[in-house]
């Protein structure tokens, strides 16, 4: 196997754990996300977690 289809592959894998982690993170965020706003602020949790404000309001509504 040539070497951009070995590194195509070696990054595609690693790109799809690192998405599967990202969901499994937001998913986890996603629960937390009630009790977090009411002990921080949006800015806070935003600086914290690197979501956007409008996610973070996303992840309150419920």
């Amino acid at each position: 196997m040539d070497d951009v289809i070995q590194r195509v592959k070696e990054i595609g894998a690693r790109r799809k754990r690192l998405r599967d982690e990202l969901t499994s993170a937001d998913a986890e965020l996603r629960k937390l996300m009630p009790s977090a706003t009411a002990r921080m602020t949006q800015e806070e949790i935003r600086t914290a977690t690197g979501l956007a404000i409008p996610t973070i309001r996303t992840y309150t509504a419920r």
